[in-house]
């Protein structure tokens, strides 16, 4: 026995569409030919002009993604928050009937904005990763790899709620991720070289303290290879030694000098692999 949609009720529109667990949702005929080509040609081709009002289509798809996609279908409904549980169906019925304006809207969704609207993170980069692989949506999977690139590991480590990744995009995202720590970390040591040479007549424990700074420091940006860890780093200096307080001033002014180049580097889109 169906039963009738709340959110799309009898005669809300003159055409039925009926989900894969049974519920019934009445839907503006017109509309669904104008916003989705597919379905266009579905009652087209299968009805012609003989299709009274009690015509109705049967479809693949369960009530949970039939509602959230024919909200986006009405012009008069909003639509649902983005639910990274159900996201993946509502995606795949947007590419099977020709939806873009689903996958624009869960683009929105996942990026985070400034004052300037520009994309400065990617919420739950490796579920976004996932999808913009799989659905083949290039800014997004770009997005996505620059997030994981630039950001804490545990972003690595994130759940990406079952949904494949393939090893060809993680092998690049690791790649470029190891590339950008190393670049980093080369130039911590080449400073501290130039430092050593020209101040040769520093006592022994300040070198101590020097380098018991610059060893966790390379560990964090292994960790997170952003000026974001240069900044926790520098917050760590407060209450030095009176000693080293010249390696340390001469070292928050190297860094200032870097940060307008790293930040650029990081605002970067990576390359993408050839296939992915």
């Amino acid at each position: 026995m169906s039963v009738q949609s709340t959110e799309f009720p009898k005669n809300y529109g003159d055409f039925r569409l009926v989900s894969s667990d049974g519920v019934v949702f009445s839907f503006p005929r017109f509309l669904l030919s104008h916003m989705s080509p597919v379905f266009k040609d579905m009652l087209e081709i299968g009805t012609g002009d003989s299709m009274d009002r009690d015509a109705e289509l049967r479809l693949a798809e369960d009530s949970t993604t039939l509602d959230q996609l024919l909200r986006f279908l009405d012009p008069a409904k909003r639509p649902l928050p983005i639910d990274i549980s159900t996201v993946d169906r509502l995606l795949e019925s947007a590419q099977k009937y020709q939806i873009e304006r689903v996958f624009e809207y869960w683009e929105e969704q996942m990026a985070v904005l400034d004052a300037s609207m520009k994309v400065v993170e990617i919420r739950c980069p490796m579920v976004t990763l996932s999808l913009a692989t799989r659905f083949q949506r290039r800014h997004m999977l770009k997005l996505a790899l620059r997030e994981l690139i630039r950001g804490p590991d545990t972003n690595l480590h994130s759940p990406s709620n079952g949904f494949l990744i393939g090893p060809t995009i993680i092998i690049h995202a690791t790649r470029l991720r190891q590339q950008r720590s190393e670049k980093l970390i080369g130039r911590i040591r080449e400073y501290q070289k130039s430092l050593a040479q020209r101040h040769t007549c520093c006592r022994e424990s300040e070198f101590t303290f020097m380098k018991g700074t610059v060893i966790p420091f390379i560990l964090e940006l292994i960790k997170e290879p952003s000026w974001n860890t240069f900044e926790k780093h520098m917050d760590c200096w407060n209450g030095c030694p009176a000693g080293v307080k010249w390696h340390l001033s001469s070292s928050r002014t190297a860094f200032n000098d870097w940060k307008a180049s790293i930040l650029e580097e990081e605002e970067e889109l990576p390359e993408l692999p050839e296939k992915f």
